[in-house]
């Protein structure tokens, strides 16, 4: 993880995948507003909706979009036009039917777009930690960008679940293969070339001060084929992901350096989409025999009556396999209630999908993993890491990953006041 409106963000991470997805109110349009001559509106939260569709075939690759041309000068009193800013259309993704990589791991002038990483790591001690960390970006007419940065930290052996957000706003501006994104003590940085791709992730949250580097050790995975992912009556969108990055770096508690090593894996997402009611279970899963594994399932959330679902496995060697909605079974073992809303979430799974003779089963590291109180995000979400132990094929199958829950919370909310931009 995911959601977005077109003037405002929506952590849609799900519907391809985070992440998030987010259920994101209008407030991010507020703030471009306020930057402007011309008054906020608040739009719908828009969602995305991932439904099976099949592969097509690559087609000519997209090609970068002309940066906007500089606004015209003007007495200090006066602000240019929302017209002279405005960015060059980027192409829609029914004008384009793959991922063109590494040139589309840039920034793209996107009505909403997001990159997630999510990870699991070890200091020198052996004590574990986990992360989530999004950013979210929304190209608004004016041509201003406002970004939304989500993280969560938890420290295993504390059982402590840390949450943060931060606003910042700039410009519009295209970027090919590469991004860069700083906001305060916050740095999320990537760059992919043909063989692979580098990044670097720094955040500080509490007594906790990360700065790490995760380069890709797989080709990146194309969601249904082609990386084109149809979300249903909410539209199409780019989706792929990096399902094993290695990582290592410095974690400094309390003023206290020490050697940092892990795993993480990065989503990114893209597209113009519409507005629907929905929720999502997601998942992310790196099995230790070398393979991943992907799983979306997509409800309607006035009723959780299914709307879509669809997977991908990726072997240790070997292309990314698609996997279909009747392929999938994702059945709680049980519940949760979070002592923040009262919103009950499922909690401990059984994963069964068919075609790979795979049975798994899920339990939370802690289940206290709530991202909740947002200023810029309407409901709550929870965001934790998960340890995994089944079969496949008749072989022993363990591994760590992580779930995303969106929809569960229904309260009837007031759009937040937007967080100050940092």
């Amino acid at each position: 993880m995911r959601v977005f409106a077109h003037t405002g963000l929506s952590r849609c991470r799900r519907l391809g995948g985070l992440w998030l997805p987010l259920l994101v109110s209008g407030v991010i349009a507020v703030v471009a507003g306020a930057c402007t001559s011309s008054p906020p509106v608040v739009t719908s939260t828009a969602t995305l909706i991932p439904t099976p569709s099949p592969t097509t075939p690559a087609a000519t690759p997209t090609p970068t979009a002309t940066p906007p041309e500089p606004a015209a000068k003007s007495p200090p009193t006066q602000r240019p036009s929302p017209a002279s800013l405005s960015p060059t259309p980027e192409p829609s993704p029914q004008q384009f039917k793959s991922v063109n990589l590494p040139d589309d791991e840039g920034a793209h002038l996107a009505p909403i777009e997001w990159w997630y990483f999510n990870g699991h790591l070890a200091d020198d001690t052996g004590r574990e930690y986990s992360y989530h960390f999004v950013t979210f970006q929304s190209v608004t007419p004016s041509g201003l960008t406002p970004r939304l940065f989500h993280l969560s930290w938890a420290d295993h052996e504390q059982r402590l679940y840390l949450t943060v957000e931060k606003l910042d706003l700039t410009q519009a501006k295209r970027s090919t293969g590469t991004f860069s994104f700083t906001t305060s003590e916050w740095r999320m940085e990537g760059k992919a070339a043909i063989d692979g791709a580098e990044y670097r992730l720094a955040f500080q949250t509490g007594q906790y001060s990360v700065d790490i580097t995760a380069s890709s050790t797989k080709p990146p995975s194309l969601h249904q084929g082609s990386g084109l992912v149809g979300l249903g009556r909410a539209g199409k969108s780019y989706y792929y992901s990096r399902t094993r990055l290695e990582t290592t770096g410095t974690l400094s508690v309390n003023g206290e350096e020490r050697p940092v090593r892990g795993t993480a894996w990065m989503d990114h997402q893209w597209g113009n989409l519409n507005v629907a009611p929905v929720g999502w279970d997601w998942l992310s899963l790196q099995l230790d025999d070398g393979s991943e594994l992907m799983v979306s399932l997509v409800w309607d959330s006035t009723d959780h009556s299914p709307i879509s679902g669809y997977g991908t496995y990726v072997p240790q060697d070997g292309p990314a396999i698609n996997i279909g909605n009747d392929d999938i079974e994702l059945t709680a073992t049980g519940s949760w209630t979070s002592p923040a809303t009262g919103t009950v979430y499922p909690m401990g799974w059984t994963l069964l999908v068919k075609s790979l003779d795979l049975s798994l089963e899920l339990s939370p590291v802690q289940r206290d993993a709530e991202f909740a109180g947002s200023r810029n995000i309407l409901p709550s979400y929870w965001e934790g890491a998960v340890s995994v132990i089944g079969a496949m094929g008749g072989n022993p199958a363990s591994g760590k990953g992580f779930v995303e829950m969106v929809g569960y919370d229904t309260r009837d909310r007031k759009i937040p006041t937007p967080a100050p931009v940092q």
